[in-house]
């Protein structure tokens, strides 16, 4: 059970990471969002803790994360932390990513991509709502992105198991379904505020990234046989 939650895990925890550096640097932010921006980088820097039991090598975003979040200031500042060791956080992260999911074969790395999207997409955006963003072009994007790696990943893993088995087991055949139901419930989570036209909610986006998790690992099952 644990090696099917590997790659969501990684690839949720990675995209996330990745997320909020891009909004950090690249959005039009006010001192007080940096540093609840900088306080936000502590959930992908513990996070990677989970994965060190698969890979040892995952104790070095830990590390390089954690000392960039713990020397940025969490208050209203007008200063990023330590820009170049986010850089090294990010690449030490992709490292690990590939690491753990290359262990599985090349068609979960292909697969990893379109999660690490999707489920980057939906943590990340879960994790700006939390630091009261107001960056509205991520609360926009961010959930269609989701939408869009989702609706991939479908088609991907319907093409990969009808090319790569052939003859595939009931359990599959259910992972499959189970996986898309709970993705399209995601997909309604995240897409709601959207829809309704209202701001994004923690409680909303968490069901979200939930629903989206659940999704992948079933998905990830029949990838897996």
């Amino acid at each position: 059970m644990y090696a099917l939650l590997v790659p969501a895990i990684v690839s949720a925890i990675l995209g996330a990471q990745l997320v909020l550096s891009l909004a950090l640097l690249k959005g039009d932010i006010c001192p007080g969002q940096r540093g609840r921006f900088h306080h936000a980088f502590w959930v992908p820097a513990f996070a990677w803790l989970i994965l060190v039991p698969s890979s040892f090598f995952a104790i070095l975003p830990f590390l390089t994360l954690g000392i960039f979040a713990f020397r940025s200031k969490t208050g209203k500042t007008r200063r990023s932390g330590p820009i170049p060791l986010l850089y090294v956080a990010n690449l030490l992260g992709v490292v690990t990513w590939i690491t753990l999911l290359m262990a599985d074969g090349g068609l979960l790395v292909a697969a990893g991509a379109l999660q690490l999207v999707l489920l980057g997409a939906s943590l990340g955006h879960g994790l700006l709502v939390r630091a009261r963003s107001r960056l509205q072009a991520f609360d926009t994007l961010l959930p269609l992105v989701s939408v869009i790696a989702f609706m991939g990943l479908i088609v991907f893993v319907a093409s990969a198991a009808a090319l790569t088995y052939s003859d595939v087991a009931p359990s599959q055949i259910n992972a499959f379904i189970a996986g898309a139901g709970f993705g399209l419930l995601g997909v309604a989570a995240q897409i709601w505020h959207l829809v309704k036209r209202i701001k994004p909610t923690l409680w909303r986006t968490s069901t979200g990234v939930l629903l989206m998790f659940a999704a992948v690992t079933s998905l990830n099952w029949v990838v897996m046989g």
